[in-house]
């Protein structure tokens, strides 16, 4: 699953010093051993992949995994770390129902490229689809996270078409 291999190499000192979320500092508190970069990333990643997870108030046994599976690749943890950053970032989720997703958006478009970014989107897809159904909720969630990576609605049409066998709006 390979989606961010070397996407997410790039963010400025500039941008994270300026980046701070309830979410960004549990995970500093749980890695202390990771930069101030990879903390940024991990924090905005596992927010926005624990919205979508959560967007339909329970998390999924398949969509806990992916997320897990998703930092360990992505952000080189290692087994446990990202289990305690998944779980982490669904329990914050949970408590903050999604008032920081604003912050999750901007480091991220600032530093990545338009490619990089669309891979979120087709990832947080496969997290909405892990569970068997992507909801009308979830599909409009990744829209305004779309949005929010200023990326175009044709990106959201190309991502939303990989999982076309999971959207509950073509299920009768």
């Amino acid at each position: 699953m390979g989606l961010f291999s070397n996407f997410l190499a790039n963010l400025s000192g500039d941008e994270s010093t300026q980046f701070t979320s309830r979410l960004h500092q549990k995970i500093a508190e749980l890695l202390p051993e990771k930069n101030e970069e990879d903390l940024i990333k991990t924090a905005c990643l596992s927010g926005l992949m624990a919205r979508i997870a959560y967007n339909d108030m329970e998390i999924h046994e398949g969509e806990m995994e992916l997320i897990t599976q998703s930092l360990e690749k992505w952000m080189s943890l290692n087994p446990e770390e990202s289990k305690a950053t998944a779980k982490l970032c669904v329990e914050e989720i949970k408590e903050l129902a999604g008032i920081e997703n604003h912050l999750y958006c901007l480091p991220l478009r600032e530093s990545l490229t338009l490619k990089a970014r669309y891979k979120i989107i087709e990832c947080l897809f496969a997290i909405a689809a892990s569970d068997g159904s992507v909801s009308n909720q979830e599909a409009e969630e990744i829209r305004n996270i779309n949005q929010g990576l200023l990326l175009e609605h044709q990106h959201f049409i190309s991502a939303k078409s990989t999982v076309l066998e999971h959207l509950a709006s073509l299920k009768s």
